[in-house]
């Protein structure tokens, strides 16, 4: 359930980042405007941890929980540096985005918490 929310909120970020790169004035060049490699990034990110969610229930999940503990713990830090990226505002266009940022924040922490737990204990089927 974390990875889905967490999905959702990285393709939330994305788009919302694309729509507001989007519209700024043809002319305008901001020098700390989000790429487009940021952006693409996030969709990539908000993919594999959707994917990874789904795969972690399923009978992969239960074979391999190191790998989808790992996984997480990875994805969680990613969303992190990715919240705390756009809640310091050092990018333009993400001064909009603070909901967004703290969101991931959040589910970040949790994500890491959730991995670095699953690593700790073996999982009882």
């Amino acid at each position: 359930m974390i990875g889905v929310v967490g999905g959702i909120l990285d393709f939330a970020s994305a788009t919302n980042l694309l729509i507001s790169r989007a519209t700024q004035e043809p002319g305008m060049m901001v020098s700390n405007s989000p790429s487009p490699a940021w952006i693409v990034g996030l969709y990539v990110l908000g993919a594999a941890v959707i994917v990874s969610s789904v795969f972690s229930v399923m009978s992969l999940g239960f074979r391999l929980p190191r790998l989808f503990a790992v996984l997480m713990v990875a994805f969680g830090a990613l969303m992190i540096a990715s919240g705390w990226e756009m809640t310091t505002g050092s990018m333009a266009g993400t001064t909009d985005l603070l909901l967004y940022g703290y969101g991931m924040l959040v589910v970040g922490a949790l994500m890491l918490v959730n991995g670095a737990s699953m690593l700790r204990r073996p999982m009882a089927i």
